[in-house]
């Protein structure tokens, strides 16, 4: 009897926190609706202020269900605006030959391995100052037969006199493997440049002729492909309009406190709205935080609102930035020190728009469900919506159903997050171990 009382009990117990999540698990569920697709694609919905407001920090019991109640795996993250990025491609060559011409030119010769992309462009490496030459560069696809790709392109030094440094030659477009690269002394038309800038400096002009003869010294030639991608530049701000302001003066510190009511919303900027004019106010933004059990504030950031308006000059800069954060409540602090406190108007909130991205499956419908104090952060695969992500593919836009009545459902009873109380739990195991006493008292009767 005691042996099936432990197999019966503990198990029991052992399963309280395991509950997998299912639609009913959550406090409200929403209607996801798509474009008909003929194979799996991305998809995103943007994310509004009643999910915010009824999920917490993280988005831990923020779930998506197709209609036959499975969960399916999902990846939440702000908008970004994107910026295209021009990356270089080192591509390696191997020097096949160097040599002096006549004329104080050299030439040296580079072949490229063909597994190799072609070169749009290379950077001639020397150690040498105050220097103008040109460059010729051919190219071939044997290394025999040779075509001319740029004609008298000219690199110069003029660093002792301004910040002037050229030493890349662009090419044109090629599908060459073998680069012949002549460097020579440049014309007198040429070299006027550097000429100028000699007599400039208090020298005589042969002192310029006297650099153009000058042996030229190469260190490398690095050669290079550029690549493009389009990167994740700045998030996207939307305004989360607040849930309510208390704005309060407080002359013994000489201050203005604004309570936000925030509805969770993720915020990392606000924005003063006063008809005020010619001012700048110091000022905090605080988050509520608990520390041995008491309740204080923490701050954020801090800043100063600016406005001037003058003849002739204005400035209006009554923005305040500050880490996202997604809080119940703001408190900020406006530091008025001996002026006049500013007349608020409102202030408004924002911070990055989030969507929520998955693969979606033709002929197949979506709800989105949230709210639940228990739910721990899923731990889903996704590797194919990061990778998705990463090659550019734009994702179909859903939408998601609004927010009303029809969306909500009441709260279901919950075994796991009931069993999980502290209170129903201990009592759980007391009766148990009052029901084990029980049989060992009746074990040790039968024994007596």
């Amino acid at each position: 009897m005691k042996k099936f009382l432990l197999r019966a009990v503990f198990p029991l117990l052992a399963a309280v926190p395991a509950f997998a999540a299912a639609p009913a698990d959550l406090d409200v569920t929403r209607e996801v609706h798509g474009p008909r697709i003929a194979e799996p694609r991305l998809a995103e919905v943007r994310l509004d202020a009643a999910v915010l407001a009824a999920t917490r920090p993280g988005f831990p019991d923020l779930r998506l269900f197709d209609t036959a109640g499975t969960e399916i795996p999902r990846a939440i993250e702000p908008l970004y605006t994107t910026r295209t990025q021009t990356n270089r491609q080192a591509i390696a060559a191997t020097a096949t030959e160097l040599r002096e011409l006549s004329g104080n030119r050299i030439e040296a010769r580079f072949e490229i391995p063909r597994n190799m992309p072609n070169p749009d462009a290379f950077d001639i490496r020397t150690p040498l100052k105050d220097f103008i030459r040109t460059v010729n560069v051919s190219g071939s696809r044997d290394g025999i037969t040779w075509q001319p790709l740029v004609q008298n392109a000219v690199i110069f030094d003029y660093t002792r006199y301004m910040d002037l440094r050229r030493t890349e030659i662009p090419l044109p477009s090629n599908v060459l493997h073998y680069f012949s690269i002549e460097i020579g002394n440049a014309s007198e038309e040429r070299a006027q440049p550097l000429i100028r800038l000699v007599q400039r400096d208090g020298r005589d002009s042969s002192r310029a002729f006297d650099l153009l003869q000058t042996p030229f010294r190469i260190d490398g030639v690095d050669f290079w492909r550029e690549t493009t991608l389009q990167a994740q530049d700045k998030p996207v701000l939307q305004e989360w309009p607040h849930a309510g302001i208390q704005v309060k003066q407080e002359p013994k510190t000489k201050t203005t406190e604004i309570h936000l009511e925030t509805a969770l919303a993720p915020l990392s900027r606000i924005q003063l709205e006063t008809p005020a004019h010619n001012f700048q106010r110091r000022a905090s933004v605080m988050v509520p935080t608990v520390t041995n059990g008491r309740r204080s504030w923490r701050s954020i950031g801090n800043g100063a609102f600016t406005r001037v308006d003058l003849p002739g000059y204005a400035r209006d800069d009554v923005a305040l930035d500050f880490p996202e954060t997604r809080a119940e409540e703001l408190r900020i602090v406006i530091h008025d020190d001996d002026n006049p406190p500013l007349e608020i108007a409102d202030l408004h909130t924002f911070g990055p728009a989030y969507r929520l991205l998955w693969l979606a499956d033709p002929g197949t419908d979506y709800r989105l469900a949230y709210g639940n104090e228990e739910l721990a952060l899923p731990d889903y695969d996704l590797f194919a919506i990061r990778t998705a992500l990463e090659k550019g593919l734009a994702p179909d836009v859903w939408q998601l159903a609004e927010a009303g009545p029809a969306a909500a459902i009441a709260k279901h009873f919950r075994l796991g997050a009931f069993l999980a109380r502290p209170a129903v739990f201990g009592s759980l195991l007391f009766l148990a171990a009052l029901a084990l006493l029980g049989l060992l008292a009746k074990a040790l009767k039968k024994a007596a």
